[in-house]
């Protein structure tokens, strides 16, 4: 990338906190490509303070660059990347970044690549681009773009009060009237995580991120009337789309404890609220019947058209791509299952993030520059313990079950739409959480990681 742009006039900056071997591997390569001429240097701290926004901004302190190009140590650019950015910068000053779109090195490495790739192919392909073409908010991904130096400065630079420094400044770079160009056709190759512990760790940090930045940002932008109305409106729903986990979980304890206690049967006779407003015993009894079904009915529909229009942006990501949906039939089930069972453990992070005012930790997702022996991942030391979630999630499993049995017994079949798919994905959940994680005697600290360096030539394209 840099030998295309000319080594000129580039300079190449190694952010790196390890504490482990990954700092004579990293000088080595150092050494390396200063024998070839490359301006390249490696910043080191000597603590782990604002994490990867820490990081980044002591990087920002210590450039004059004009434009800085982030990419994560597990993405690959393309040779020619910064010859199909930079000019966009140089031709509008306004721009502030400009975003290649994510694909994967290892999409094919096993059904839980195969399905977060479906998963991050949706936000790029439908999501980013939907945005981009009404002229919403967008969003940095913290990989696979380039800053502009002088905007980012303005906006205040990198700041660790959220776990999304990437989201959190490019909402505060459009808030000062840049703006942000988004390249579907410029790809940047990434390694998806392979587990699902190191994917729940992943969305936790992303889910927590995104509603501190939501908490922060939203009460400046939803009454400012130089924003239109739909850019707020739209801004409100990006910031806050991980509200969807919490909702769907409490969705789930209404219909589990519901069935279990038969509030149905309760309200139809309570002076409770029914959902459209009123009393169900204002009515006579008939009238409150058939209020009771209509009103009911209409949630139903409500539900089953949400569950449909989840499998819309999927599929037409897929679609777009010229992928073979047959052939990805599974891939979606299980980016269903992932989708669901991860409702518990981002519901706990939805709470930490909106309801306390803790700095919490940036816990890294494990990579394990791994694209294709199967395997190979477990001999890593870099692993993801158990937590207390997984007691959640356990109880979430029996407690679906027992509701299941009772709406059985007592002929409820209707809510068995919502049991049933619940449960088994909070058991999906669970059994590979167990499965693929290590006790945490056995893990080392985050700061000690293992990196081990992915080299082009290992990626493994889809057709």
């Amino acid at each position: 990338m840099v030998e295309q742009y000319g080594i000129d006039n580039a300079e190449i900056d190694i952010l790196d906190d390890s504490t482990d071997d990954t700092i004579q591997r990293v000088d080595e390569l150092v050494r390396e490509y200063r024998q070839k001429k490359f301006r390249i240097n490696v910043q080191r701290r000597p603590d782990r303070k604002g994490y990867k926004a820490g990081a980044l901004q002591v990087a920002l302190e210590n450039t004059n660059a004009e434009f800085i190009a982030i990419f994560d140590a597990d993405y690959v650019p393309r040779s020619d990347f910064l010859l199909r950015t930079i000019p966009y910068l140089l031709q509008d000053e306004k721009l502030a970044i400009v975003q290649s779109r994510w694909t994967h090195l290892n999409r094919y490495f096993n059904r839980v690549t195969s399905a977060v790739a479906i998963g991050i192919d949706v936000h790029f392909i439908v999501e980013q681009t939907g945005r981009y073409a009404s002229k919403c908010f967008q969003n940095f991904n913290g990989s696979g773009g380039v800053l502009r130096t002088s905007a980012l400065v303005e906006a205040g630079g990198w700041q660790a009060d959220t776990l999304a420094e990437d989201l959190d400044a490019s909402y505060r770079m459009q808030m000062k009237g840049y703006h942000i160009l988004f390249l579907k056709d410029l790809t940047s190759p990434g390694e998806v995580p392979p587990t699902v512990p190191s994917f729940k760790k992943q969305q936790a940090r992303w889910a927590n991120g995104s509603l501190r930045t939501a908490r922060k940002l939203l009460p400046s932008i939803l009454p400012d009337p130089r924003i239109k109305l739909y850019r707020r409106i739209e801004a409100f729903i990006h910031l806050t789309g991980y509200m969807l986990h919490p909702m769907m979980f409490v969705s789930f304890l209404l219909a589990s404890f519901g069935t279990i206690f038969g509030l149905d049967t309760f309200l139809v006779h309570s002076h409770m609220l029914t959902p459209i407003g009123g009393a169900y015993a204002a009515f006579d009894p008939k009238t409150a019947n058939q209020l009771h079904n209509l009103t009911w009915g209409v949630l139903d529909a409500m539900i089953l058209l949400s569950m449909v229009a989840a499998w819309l942006s999927p599929i037409f990501s897929l679609k777009l791509q010229k992928i073979s949906i047959r052939k990805n039939l599974l891939g979606l089930l299980v980016l269903f299952l992932l989708g669901s069972g991860i409702s518990v453990s981002n519901t706990v992070e939805a709470v930490k993030a909106l309801f306390t005012n803790r700095q919490w930790e940036f816990k890294r997702t494990p990579k394990y520059a791994n694209v294709r022996d199967k395997g190979g991942w477990r001999s890593r030391s870099y692993q993801v313990p158990l937590d207390f979630v997984i007691l959640l999630e356990l109880a979430s499993v029996c407690l679906g079950i027992i509701a299941t049995i009772m709406a059985i017994l007592h002929a409820h079949y209707a809510v068995l739409a919502i049991l049933i798919p619940y449960t088994t994905s909070y058991a999906f959940i669970s059994f590979l959480t167990f499965q693929q994680s290590r006790s945490q005697s056995s893990v080392p600290n985050v700061e000690s990681a293992s990196i081990n360096p992915i080299k082009p030539h290992q990626a493994d394209f889809p057709k």
